[in-house]
C-alpha cells in the first residue's frame, strides 16, 4: 500500500521530483535554447521575461513553494520559446519592426525641438552666453 502512494506522488511530479523536470530541466533548457538563438538582442523582452521567471522559480523553490515554483518555471518555458521563435524569424528576415504613426509623430516633434535648440544655440556668438546662473548656499539657520 504504502509503495503504491509513493509511486503515485512520484509519477504524479509533485514536490522537488516535479520542479526538477519542469524547471530544472525543461525551463532552463528553453532559456538557453533562446540565448543560443540570439533572443537576447532579437527578442529581448521574451527572453528577459523568461530569465526573470526561472531566478523566481528557483528561488521559490528554495522555499518549498513548489506549486508557485511549477507556475514561473511553465511561464519561464513559455517566453523563452517565444524569444527563440521570434529571434529566429529576425535573423531570417520574415519579422520587420515597424513603427506606429504615434511613434512617427513623437520623433518628428522630438527632431524639431531638438533644431530649434541648436539654432538657437547658433546664434549666440563665441564669448558670449545667454542666461544666469544663480546659487546660494545657506549654513545654519539664517
Amino acid at each position: 500500500m504504502h509503495i503504491t502512494v509513493l509511486a503515485g506522488l512520484l509519477v504524479a511530479g509533485c514536490g522537488p521530483f516535479g520542479y526538477l523536470k519542469k524547471v530544472a530541466r525543461e525551463s532552463s533548457k528553453a532559456v538557453a535554447d533562446a540565448e543560443a538563438a540570439g533572443a537576447e538582442e532579437n527578442a529581448p523582452y521574451e527572453y528577459w521575461g523568461s530569465v526573470t521567471y526561472l531566478e523566481q522559480a528557483k528561488i521559490l523553490m528554495g522555499y518549498s513553494e513548489y506549486e508557485r515554483s511549477f507556475d514561473y518555471g511553465e511561464r519561464a518555458k513559455q517566453l523563452a520559446e517565444e524569444a527563440k521563435d521570434k529571434a529566429e524569424k529576425r535573423r531570417r528576415g520574415e519579422m520587420v519592426e515597424t513603427v506606429s504613426d504615434a511613434e512617427v509623430d513623437a520623433d518628428a516633434n522630438a527632431a524639431t525641438a531638438a533644431d530649434a535648440d541648436a539654432d538657437a544655440d547658433a546664434d549666440v556668438g563665441e564669448g558670449e552666453a545667454s542666461g544666469s546662473v544663480e546659487a546660494g548656499v545657506s549654513l545654519g539657520g539664517e
